[in-house]
């Protein structure tokens, strides 16, 4: 997904994060059983007037697995896990199924949110230059692909929140002007989440 970063209008001291950092901010969001966010996701297109918008729920397994199951404006599940991505639309009666290194800009969006949700995002940092931001009790961390590494079409990332441990935003895009925004609150966790996670999983890969 492209995007473009949101401006703010004040301008904090920004410090590179170093590994005490990072574990003390992501030791906030780091899911260490299954969990249940609902999400309203805006997405802003170059060529698109009004931006797309979408709800629905993302549960995030023990084992690493992430279901995104969007609700509007159609249900779709998208499932991430260690080896494999799956897409279902019912709707359409579409269903594709493909290795995490081999999946699609889509599909590797939602591998993205997997290792934020999950408070995995440190194994970010070999690809990522990453700024610590803290203002109040608002905090954020910003990853920059790095210069070095000459990939073209790597996102940047925001991920934000507050004292609020049940409340993110993750805001995803690149240079072009196209964002995809995320504001998440977690909704529920426990076995029954992970019982969740598992009927959408074999849905998804239609078993």
């Amino acid at each position: 997904m492209k995007g473009l970063w949101l401006l703010l209008a004040l301008l904090p001291l920004i410090v590179h994060a170093d590994d005490s950092e990072l574990a003390e901010l992501l030791g906030r969001i780091r899911q260490h059983g299954a969990a249940e966010f609902s999400y309203q996701e805006t997405r802003k297109l170059e060529l698109v007037s009004s931006p797309w918008q979408g709800q629905g729920q993302m549960l995030s397994s023990a084992d690493g697995s992430l279901i995104k199951l969007q609700l509007l404006p159609r249900r779709i599940i998208m499932a991430s896990t260690e080896q494999r991505m799956y897409f279902w639309d019912p709707e359409q009666k579409q269903r594709h199924s493909a290795s995490a290194d081999q999946a699609g800009a889509e599909a590797g969006q939602i591998a993205l949110l997997r290792t934020l949700i999950q408070g995995r995002a440190g194994e970010l940092q070999s690809s990522y230059d990453v700024a610590a931001k803290k203002q109040g009790q608002h905090w954020s961390l910003r990853f920059t692909p790095k210069p070095e590494l000459g990939e073209q079409g790597s996102p940047t990332i925001e991920f934000s929140g507050d004292e609020d441990k049940n409340q993110h935003q993750i805001l995803i895009g690149t240079s072009d002007g196209e964002s995809t925004e995320y504001r998440m609150t977690k909704t529920a966790e426990g076995p029954e989440v992970e019982n969740s996670i598992q009927r959408l999983l074999l849905e998804a890969k239609g078993d």
